[in-house]
């Protein structure tokens, strides 16, 4: 969100500039793995280790799958515990999806020596693996291809291809960062320390770089210091100063000032450029069948 700042608030070196050229990406690819839940119980994990239990004395075993299960079933002794001794045992898990869980095992009746132990389940194991991909033309004939190196774990073909959408739309043109510092000179500057969250909006103003545009909070970190007394009446005494180093990201929506329209000098072909999506503001746009905004002239064109 966008918060108001004062005007006269003020940050204080070191002041970090990126041009954000190292961060572009505008080729996306994933591998998806597409699962399917299988039909049958089958031994999702074993374990051939020896466990001696007295009587009365439990044991917590995780039990990790190669592959993602679904109704896992408690284990039966005799069938999925083998064990040796006067006593029997009584089992439980903590979860029956997903791909770990916890098996508690109790000795009842008397001592008891587990020598194998396993869990069955129904597995979803990766049916195909899929390739996703996206590219921005435009951006690797200007910047070269920049490969996006992430994956996209645990998202199907739909979500993934949603995934490389973002990341072209948000990192196919370059996007400046910069580390700025604030210190709690005063109430206003304090304030903005401590009211600050990560996604907040500012306005950054540098006028050595000719900086003057929105960026969004990446990243905060918090340090308090002490700093040696200015004055010999304060002599042996320090005083602790405050600050926040915020991490930003310039905005990527560049609304221009004056999206293309018919008949105003000045903004035609050339003059103009077509409203981008973000800018389809409801009170502004072109539309069909409306007593004002549906005149030309009056509305502007969106998408």
């Amino acid at each position: 969100m966008s918060v108001p700042v004062p005007e006269d608030l003020t940050f204080l070196p070191p002041f970090g500039y990126s041009h954000g050229w190292r961060d572009i990406v505008n080729d996306v690819s994933f591998d998806v793995d597409e699962r399917r839940p299988l039909d049958t119980y089958t031994v999702v994990w074993q374990s051939d280790d020896t466990t001696a239990l007295s009587l009365g004395q439990s044991v917590q075993v995780q039990a990790k799958a190669s592959d993602p299960f679904r109704e896992a079933l408690d284990p039966v002794p005799g069938t999925d515990i083998l064990f040796s001794g006067p006593g029997t045992v009584a089992s439980s898990i903590s979860r029956r999806s997903g791909q770990s869980t916890t098996i508690s095992i109790t000795a009842v009746g008397g001592a008891v020596t587990i020598t194998h132990l396993q869990l069955r389940a129904r597995p979803v194991p990766t049916a195909r693996t899929v390739k996703v991909s996206a590219q921005d033309p435009v951006s690797v004939q200007r910047h070269g291809q920049r490969s996006n190196p992430d994956d996209a774990p645990w998202s199907n073909a739909h979500d993934a291809a949603a995934i490389a959408q973002l990341l072209l739309a948000h990192y196919a043109n370059r996007r400046p960062t910069v580390s700025l510092r604030l210190v709690s000179s005063d109430t206003e500057h304090l304030m903005q320390i401590l009211t600050r969250t990560i996604s907040d909006m500012i306005n950054i103003a540098h006028g050595e770089l000719g900086l003057a545009a929105d960026f969004h909070i990446e990243s905060i970190e918090h340090t308090i210091a002490r700093m040696p007394s200015d004055t010999e009446a304060d002599s042996g005494c320090e005083k602790r100063v405050h600050y926040a180093t915020l991490g930003c990201e310039r905005t990527g929506l560049i609304v221009p000032p004056n999206p293309f329209t018919f008949d105003v000098a000045g903004l035609g072909f050339d003059d103009g450029v077509f409203d981008p999506s973000a800018a389809d503001n409801p009170d502004a746009v072109f539309i069909f069948d409306h007593p004002v905004q549906g005149q030309f002239d009056t509305g502007r064109f969106g998408t």
